[in-house]
């Protein structure tokens, strides 16, 4: 079974990059703090279940993010 949340960093020139998948929003949130460390930016989680996405910035503020 695939864990419900993908996380990806955001690159400079607008793409994405898998970085790996959680159980829970908790868990990708506190990934991606881990993966900010080491590399900071902003990272997307997506969530399989609801289609929902969800920005996270640096400082950890964590947001949904609108439909372009």
């Amino acid at each position: 079974m695939t864990a419900p949340f993908d996380i990806f960093a955001l690159e400079s020139g607008g793409g994405v990059n898998w970085q790996g998948s959680a159980e829970t929003l908790e868990d990708a949130k506190a990934r991606v703090q881990e993966l900010a460390r080491r590399s900071p930016g902003e990272f997307v989680l997506l969530n399989h279940h609801t289609g929902k996405k969800f920005i996270v910035k640096p400082d950890g503020e964590t947001r949904p993010l609108e439909a372009v």
